[in-house]
């Protein structure tokens, strides 16, 4: 019976949480703790409709969220919709901004970097440091071709290294949503982490592994 229970509470967890962002969802936005003063990027403080907040980053850098607006979410995929200023698939390659509507997928760098951030795997937790927040963002715009150079300071040099560790073609979790304005005009593309339901069932097969593991201990 615990067994079972540890099992289903584990397959509604990962079910509930793989569902705290969805299509057609309202989210608002706002300037999150520690934003650089002037600056145009993230960190950003998501909510959605059903409260779940992140952090989120932008994608992209030819597009813009207006923080007085709530928006819809259009989409949740690997693929920034617009294209932004550049599709090569080389980082620091960033080209004349492509039409609208032609979608450039992130990287898995980009991914991998940003489900760090998410699971506290960068050395801190929340929306961290104006510093930390300035240098993620540069270096996602970096990898995603937005901007063709990085200014290589301490914690630049410390992402874009972590970054390059990833496996490509894996995404980690990190995918990115699409939102609209009510009008149905496109804003800004952010990115988020969302923890897939087969590593939680992982992980809780570990668990009942675990239990089993006691049971029999105490039989003997």
């Amino acid at each position: 019976m615990i067994t079972l229970g540890v099992l289903f509470c584990l397959l509604s967890g990962a079910s509930s949480f793989a569902a705290t962002v969805s299509v057609g969802d309202t989210i608002h936005f706002s300037i999150a703790p520690n934003h650089p003063s002037g600056f145009s990027g993230g960190a950003f403080t998501a909510t959605d409709t059903n409260g779940f907040t992140w952090y989120s980053f932008c994608v992209e850098k030819n597009e813009y969220i207006n923080l007085s607006s709530p928006f819809i979410v259009d989409s949740i995929s690997g693929t920034a919709w617009n294209g932004g200023l550049g599709v090569s698939p080389t980082p620091g390659t960033a080209l004349p901004a492509t039409p609208p509507g032609t979608g450039d997928p992130i990287s898995s760098q980009t991914a991998y970097l940003y489900s760090l951030y998410a699971t506290g795997g960068l050395g801190f937790t929340g929306s961290g440091s104006a510093a930390q927040q300035l240098a993620l963002q540069n270096v996602f715009w970096y990898l995603e071709n937005e901007i063709a150079t990085l200014p290589f300071g301490t914690l630049e040099t410390e992402y874009f290294s972590l970054a390059n560790t990833a496996v490509n073609g894996q995404f980690y979790g990190v995918s990115v949503v699409n939102p609209r304005y009510l009008n149905g005009t496109r804003a800004q593309s952010q990115l988020v982490y969302v923890p897939e339901a087969g590593a939680l069932l992982l992980f809780g097969t570990g668990l009942i592994g675990l239990v089993g593991y006691r049971r029999v201990r105490r039989m003997q």
